[in-house]
This record gives structure tokens, C-alpha cells and sequence, in this order.
């Protein structure tokens, strides 16, 4: 099957890749439907990679875009291990960095110490 993979924001802020799939349901409610990677995770959360969801309707997203080639290599990856911890090497290797959320917990304890 081809594969149809783009990058997508949406109107709460994450960013996904999807492998879009197109079946009757989604194009009759404007869905987004496939197999999905959320780039935006916090360092304490992991990668998953799901398959054949319903991730939201057309009407949340902000972008829609063509992934970079090491974004694409990360939805391969993912394909392959379905999860993965964040780690800063994981993103440095896939050049994934500006997608990790901050919490403001965690990141005023570090300007605290």
C-alpha cells in the first residue's frame, strides 16, 4: 500500500505524523484517519506508534505539511518498535527537538537548583 505520510498541527497544539488511510467514514465526517506518531511529548513521556485511528477532524488541524527526511526516518523507526522513551539522543538522532514540550514544573525546578 502507499504510503501517504504528512505532518500535522493541530488546534491543541501537538504535532503528529500520519500515514493517511482513506476509507468511507473518514471522508464522510472529514477525519483524519491512519496510522500515527505524535511528535510533541514531554521528556518524561514515550513515543507510540498506533495504528489505523481516527486521529481528528479536518477542522482541528492548522498545518498540514511534507515531514523533513530524518522525520520521515522517525516514523519508520516507530513503525518498527511501536514504543520508545524519549530520550535526547532519540531526538538529536531524528533532528526531533523542537517538538518536546516543556513543563513548567520540571523546568522551574531545573532554574531553581
Amino acid at each position: 500500500m502507499e504510503q501517504k505520510l504528512i505532518k500535522i498541527t493541530t488546534t491543541f497544539h501537538n504535532t503528529w505524523l500520519i500515514d493517511v488511510k482513506e476509507d468511507d467514514f473518514s471522508k464522510e465526517n472529514n477525519i483524519l484517519f491512519g496510522d500515527t506518531l505524535r511528535l510533541s511529548i514531554s521528556k518524561s513521556d514515550s513515543y507510540y506508534f498506533a495504528e489505523a485511528i481516527a486521529l481528528t477532524h479536518e477542522r482541528e488541524i492548522l498545518t498540514k505539511e511534507k515531514p523533513s527526511n530524518s522525520e520521515f526516518e522517525f516514523f519508520q523507526h516507530m513503525k518498527k518498535v511501536q514504543e520508545q522513551n524519549y530520550s535526547k539522543g532519540l531526538a538529536e538522532k531524528y533532528h526531533i527537538e523542537g517538538y518536546v514540550l516543556s513543563t513548567i514544573a520540571t523546568d522551574n525546578l531545573k532554574t531553581n537548583d
